[in-house]
Formats: C-alpha cells, structure tokens, sequence
C-alpha cells in the first residue's frame, strides 16, 4: 500500500506494538463484521493506532464476504463502525460495505497520507484530493482525523471522571 515517501510513521498495528487497549475499552480483535443486511464481511484481524493520540484509527480486515478475484486486506475508518458488544460483533452501513472491494490493499507497511485520503475518497464517493495530494502529509496538528470516518464515539467509551489515558494504553 505505501510508498517509501510520505510515510506516517504514527500510525501502527497494535498486534505486537507496546500497547493496548485500556481497560474501559472493548478489544474487538478477532469480532466478526457484518454488514446491515446481516452479510458476513470478514473478522477484525488488527487494529491501526495513532502512537501520538493514543486512538484507533482504523481496523484492519480481510474481505472474506464478497467475491474478489484475491483475497484483500483492507483498512477501516474505526468512525465507520458501530460495535454490538453483545454479541461481539462489528457492524457497517450498506452504503459502506457495498464500497469496501474497492479500497486500496493492506500489505501491512507503513500507510501514507496519501493511502489515507485514498481511503477516505473511496468511501465517500468523492476523488477531490488526486492530484493536489501527492507531497501532501498529514501532522498532529492539523485535521485531517477531525473527519466523520475517525468520529469514534462508537468505539470509545470514556467512564465519568476518567481523564485521558494510562501510559501504554489506547482507546
């Protein structure tokens, strides 16, 4: 997926990372996805985290629900998500799930910005940023994560009177 150029060299998988998923938090590894109609999409094999916020950014799955010509690896805005903890399940809109055989493969190196708004163009539909975004790189300081795809109020679940996170841990 990513070039040697324009890394981010702070997003990274969790799977044998220094951290973990603080202890308000659900682990969704291993859950399986499903789309609203029921369709079985694949299982949460990964979760991609930002190392300077601390938060999940996006879950890593293979589409085992569609037919492809090749198994694919894909990434997940973890904004797009919502969780059944229940029955340990995740779940994505239609309008999603009917997008993801087209994002961009996983091959498990380090993602650029420019994969990131790859990512983002396909599941919403738009290819605004094409041309402009070749030297473009994202930084903590801007907004890029500020998008509906990274909302994680879904995800996270912060207990009153918890301030933040604990060293080594994410949400």
């Amino acid at each position: 997926m990513a070039t040697e150029e324009n890394n981010n060299d702070r997003l990274e998988e969790l799977d044998g990372s220094d951290f973990e998923i603080a202890d308000h938090q659900p682990d969704i590894t291993g859950w399986e996805i499903y789309d609203s109609l029921g369709d079985y999409i694949g299982d949460v094999e990964d979760l991609i985290f930002d190392v300077d916020a601390l938060k999940v950014r996006y879950i890593i799955t293979k589409l085992e629900g569609y037919e492809l010509d090749e198994e694919k690896r894909v990434l997940i805005p973890i904004g797009l998500v919502t969780l059944k903890e229940d029955k340990d399940e995740v779940l994505l809109t239609e309008a999603i799930s009917s997008k993801l055989a087209f994002l961009p493969g996983y091959d498990g190196e380090n993602i650029t910005a420019l994969d990131e708004l790859q990512i983002r163009d396909v599941l919403t539909g738009t290819a605004e940023h094409v041309v402009e975004v070749m030297n473009y790189k994202h930084d903590a300081d801007d907004d890029f994560y500020n998008h509906t795809h990274f909302n994680d109020e879904g995800y996270n679940r912060n207990p009153p009177g918890k301030d933040g996170l604990e060293k080594g841990e994410i949400m």
